[in-house]
């Protein structure tokens, strides 16, 4: 099954857009890069794209992680990857509040870096995102590299989020920055690790891990 496949079945539901995954196509299967991690997948369609692209690559495994509530989404992410045949291309956790906690387990488990590409679609708040490319960087295989979802994003230009009392609460500062940009630029760019940036058509933030 190729990625066009895989788009025409996932076509109605909310996530990554065909055009995003064929890039993504190009640039996992140009860079080599099989051991994969995505921090927020909400339905799934974006791990089933990049699913996908392992299976038509011939190998390599997806580490996917988003809150506990994910599963009541319909459909789940398990139903769409049981429906495309990709199950054994992906393993799949759900934590309570943040992908965080699962990332500081795996350090302490693994003790080393495990993945070559990370993709990051998850909370879009400088608290929990800009802790988790520090934990990400210890995970990160020198040449590996990040991509950052929602660049240009912000809490108060969010249709689905402006009116929620947790957002119309907030300073205007932290409501109308968009706090991915804030990661790339304070904590990425300023990583004496990290080169070769990039910043997509599709509001991306592409970093190197260089060293």
């Amino acid at each position: 099954m190729s990625v066009e496949d895989t788009g025409e079945i996932l076509n109605d539901i909310f996530g990554m857009s065909l055009g995003q995954a064929k890039y993504l196509e190009r640039f996992i299967t140009s860079k080599k890069l099989s051991n994969l991690l995505e921090l927020g997948f909400a339905h799934g369609v974006s791990s089933c794209y990049l699913a996908t692209i392992l299976k038509e690559n011939g190998g390599g495994h997806l580490t996917t992680i988003d809150l506990a509530s994910a599963v009541h989404r319909r459909p789940n992410i398990e139903q769409l990857l049981d429906k495309l045949n990709l199950k054994d291309y992906v393993s799949v956790f759900y934590e309570y509040e943040s992908y965080n906690w699962r990332l500081m387990k795996f350090i302490e488990e693994y003790g080393q870096p495990l993945f070559d590409f990370c993709y990051i679609d998850g909370a879009h708040d400088w608290n929990v995102d800009g802790f988790a490319f520090l934990l990400v960087d210890k995970l990160l295989k020198p040449g590996g590299w990040i991509i950052f979802d929602d660049m240009d994003w912000s809490f108060g230009s969010s249709p689905s989020m402006r009116e929620m009392p947790r957002v119309v609460n907030m300073p205007d500062d932290v409501k109308n920055t968009p706090h991915i940009a804030k990661v790339f630029d304070v904590l990425v760019k300023n990583h004496p690790d990290y080169g070769n940036f990039e910043i997509t058509d599709f509001g991306w933030g592409i970093a190197q891990k260089i060293h």
